[in-house]
């Protein structure tokens, strides 16, 4: 059975919210362990607007420090304390946002769980995160301050054994570890049975990688290379390259031109400018490049499918 692997967007605006677009925040669920990418200003909100259980909320991975990505944290750790949170929360971050999560448990007021960070240097691409599920990786961007991108890899599932060919054969329960894992099985009286036989394939694992905020940057597709699902931070028209060179953005061309040349499956838009109160031309622009392109709005949920 395939487990549970996909993206809530909290938010998807740029530097100031807008048109009912909060800024940057997204949660990734991974067999029902949350993880959130970003913590824009109102994120407690946006758990209670779209039903969200923080409870199950276990790591924070912060790009960098502006404000849009950050000053969500305050009122999420406040919110958490006043509801009696006793597990533990680890945020990862360039080091500027250690110095301001600091702050942000100070003006919580006393909290009743313990918070971890972890820093995370934004020009290293490095295994950040290991679970039995998921690697995460740091991915180096490139804005007008350090900032880190990531990249979640679900890791390989063992392959599942049938049911009706353990009795048939045999098999004891202590070779059944081995099997799922590959080993083919010797029985005296049927010799050796391949494990493709006595095995079904695990679903592909799944990948999505996470790039706000950036400028458009070529060398990014090499590090993401087959990703499953994209986000891509698409602040500006291509008419406004400039503006978006100037601030350490990308356009929406320039996003789709990352995501054609790291293959990926999927390319979702966000961190628009609140230059655009109408999305279709950054869409089009998008999809005129990359076709398997969708626009991110707060409340949207992306199911993760391998490419």
């Amino acid at each position: 059975m395939d487990m549970r692997f996909d993206l809530t967007i909290l938010g998807c605006s740029g530097a100031v919210p807008a048109y009912r677009r909060y800024p940057t925040m997204q949660l990734l669920n991974v067999q029902e362990q949350l993880f959130m990418i970003d913590c824009g200003e109102g994120a407690q909100m946006r758990f209670g607007d779209f039903s969200v259980k923080w409870g199950k909320l276990s790591h924070i991975f912060i790009s960098h420090h502006h404000g849009d990505h950050v000053l969500g944290l305050p009122g999420l750790l406040s919110s958490m304390g006043l509801n009696h949170r006793t597990a533990p929360l680890t945020v990862f971050g360039p080091p500027e946002v250690g110095a301001f999560l600091e702050q942000a448990c100070t003006f919580s007021g006393r909290l009743s769980f313990p918070v971890h960070f972890e820093v995370v240097d934004p020009g290293r691409n490095a295994l950040v995160y290991e679970s039995k599920q998921l690697r995460v990786y740091s991915l180096p961007l490139r804005h007008s301050v350090p900032a880190a991108g990531y990249l979640f890899q679900e890791k390989e599932r063992p392959r599942s054994m049938r049911g009706e060919l353990i009795e048939k054969y045999q098999i004891p329960y202590q070779a059944i570890p081995g099997i799922k894992n590959g080993d083919d099985f010797v029985s005296s009286a049927h010799g050796v049975i391949p494990n493709e036989v006595l095995t079904i394939a695990p679903p592909e694992p799944r990948s999505f990688a996470f790039c706000s905020d950036t400028a458009y940057e070529p060398s990014l597709a090499d590090y993401i290379y087959g990703v499953d699902l994209l986000y891509h931070e698409a602040t500006f028209l291509q008419k406004h390259e400039a503006q978006a060179k100037e601030t350490g953005h990308s356009t929406a061309k320039e996003a789709a031109l990352t995501a054609r040349n790291a293959h990926a499956g999927t390319l979702l838009l966000g961190h628009y400018s609140t230059r655009y109160p109408v999305l279709d031309r950054i869409l089009q622009e998008a999809i005129s490049i990359f076709p398997n392109t969708i626009l991110g709005s707060d409340g949207l949920i992306v199911p993760l499918v391998a490419c």
